[in-house]
């Protein structure tokens, strides 16, 4: 199937019986146009592992409704972690070292494009893995949501949103592991100086610096392999350009209140405090079945945020035989930059490879183009046939609302709805970002602005007084993370970066879900 978007996002279907389909644009995990690489990988795991169907239209990818698949009887039996700790991720970390240590520099260009489709086929099926226990762990949680808000009204999905945080998990470790890092460069009064001035390709060399960069290259070689979101194949790794986990442990340096260790800590209280808000509510048989309940989905966190850490991993790992098939493409002419491969497809790939002219420069320089350009436009959250929320099966509406954000915007005047995910109200300036390569615009005591985050980001949330997203619900990686580092956070608004500009001073409650836009 075909479709093709004006820039004014009119659509205009090749095959009509297409037009009568929902599809729906993913801001929260896709928020930017996908290039082709990327977009055929979506494309096989959609259809592989949520049934679920794909068109990219001016690189913005939709899809119809994707629906996980129900839990196994040995997931049920065994429990979500269990598996995905066991079974899942020690397969997904197989594949990630095999795929960046193999020797493609040994390979002929036409061996690696070859090799291109089975690399990716490798990937999908590694991400299938990360796919397995979505309903095994989402299920226990969504059951404990509805319960609280049965019990304690509005107030219900936050409460059940706060005992979940402050739990060991990739992403915490991922930042606490910045903070520790920190605290190594602190020891060195040269290498506080060199990170400070942001030379960081001396720290070798001063005193303390071999030490200060051993242990960082562990830390790259444990977390630096995420890419910044999961539609964006084609950007380094931290381990590929390590400016930007440089600069934060910098910042953490010179104001050891910014570091995560320290946020974590007051969001292990708040939990604590929420419990004993709770079961103060609640006796005899309800008392009971919330902590059954509670004690069911404890693990939710854990296991969200390293299918999201790994999910990230795979699409990194990726980037290093496609990257050597692109500079293999460079010296035959077919490619100017390697960065090129990701304006193609594996067959495409394949095809170059065998037959590397002037024509695929072309049809590179065209496609950069029009990427360029897209990157620009602002998709609609769906198109074909309007959703119909009396046809969503009662086992998705939770995932749609709670985890993605689903819902149209909500703006009166200044005051901007959205969903209370984490506790408090702060004022602050506004900093819209785009991507963390714009991260270094982000001051202490602003409040970040995004379309979505991913686990990358999260150390951000250290430096951040406020956190505000276009997508995601409660139990989305953003306000999960949000929670973690125990700042105010309001998600799912639909348009805060479109209606919030850069600079300007708001106040954020996340307990209402209300952003209130000064000016």
């Amino acid at each position: 199937m075909v479709a093709r978007f004006t820039d004014t996002f009119q659509v205009e279907w090749k095959n009509p019986e297409d037009s009568g389909l929902t599809w729906l644009y993913d801001p929260m995990h896709f928020p930017r146009p996908l290039l082709p690489l990327t977009g055929e990988f979506l494309d096989r795991m959609y259809s592989a592992y949520m049934s679920a169907r794909t068109v990219y239209l001016n690189g913005f990818a939709f899809s119809t409704p994707p629906t996980p698949r129900p839990p196994t009887a040995e997931i049920m039996q065994r429990g979500a972690l269990d598996v995905w700790m066991k079974d899942c991720m020690p397969r997904i970390q197989k594949f990630a070292e095999e795929v960046r240590s193999a020797d493609y520099e040994s390979m002929s260009v036409t061996e690696l494009g070859d090799s291109a489709e089975k690399i990716m086929d490798q990937a999908v099926d590694a991400f299938g893995l990360t796919m397995v226990v979505i309903s095994g762990f989402m299920g226990p949680t969504f059951g404990f949501v509805q319960f609280l808000q049965e019990e304690l009204g509005a107030e219900g999905a936050m409460a059940a949103a706060t005992l979940l945080q402050g739990f060991d998990n990739g992403t915490a470790a991922a930042g606490a592991g910045l903070s520790e890092l920190a605290d190594a460069a602190a020891k060195y009064p040269a290498v506080v100086q060199t990170l400070s001035r942001g030379d960081y390709d001396a720290i070798e060399s001063v005193e303390g610096g071999p030490e200060f960069m051993r242990l960082f290259r562990e830390y790259l070689s444990k977390y630096g392999w995420r890419v910044e979101s999961w539609g964006r194949l084609h950007t380094p790794t931290w381990a590929e350009d390590p400016r930007t986990p440089l600069m934060l442990i910098g910042r953490y340096v010179s104001d050891p209140a910014q570091a995560p260790a320290s946020a974590i800590a007051r969001s292990v209280r708040q939990r604590e405090e929420m419990s004993r808000e709770v079961e103060s509510k609640l006796t005899g048989e309800k008392l009971q079945q919330f902590r059954e309940l509670l004690a069911a989905c404890q693990a939710h966190v854990e296991v969200s945020e390293g299918r999201a850490m790994w999910q990230l991993i795979i699409v990194g790992s990726m980037r290093v035989p496609f990257l050597a098939l692109g500079r293999k493409l460079v010296a035959a002419g077919a490619f100017e930059r390697p960065e090129d491969v990701f304006l193609m497809t594996s067959d495409e790939l394949k095809d170059a490879a065998h037959n590397p002219t002037s024509a695929v420069k072309s049809k590179v320089a065209e496609r950069r183009a029009n990427y360029e350009r897209w990157e620009n436009l602002a998709p609609p959250p769906f198109v074909g046939a309007p959703p119909d929320p009396s046809q969503i099966p009662p086992e998705l509406a939770p995932i749609l609302h709670l985890f993605f954000g689903v819902g149209p915007p909500v703006m009166e005047g200044r005051h901007l709805k959205g969903q209370g995910a984490s506790k408090g109200v702060v004022r602050g300036r506004a900093r819209v970002i785009k991507d963390l390569s714009d991260s270094v615009r982000l001051q202490k005591g602003e409040i970040l602005v995004c379309a979505t985050t991913a686990p990358p980001w999260t150390p951000l949330f250290a430096v951040a007084a406020g956190v505000v997203t276009d997508s995601g619900g409660i139990l989305s990686h953003s306000a999960i993370c949000a929670r973690e580092y125990a700042i105010p956070c309001v998600v799912a608004t639909q348009i805060g970066t479109a209606v919030i500009k850069d600079g300007a001073m708001i106040v954020v409650d996340g307990s209402k879900g209300t952003v209130e836009i000064e000016a």
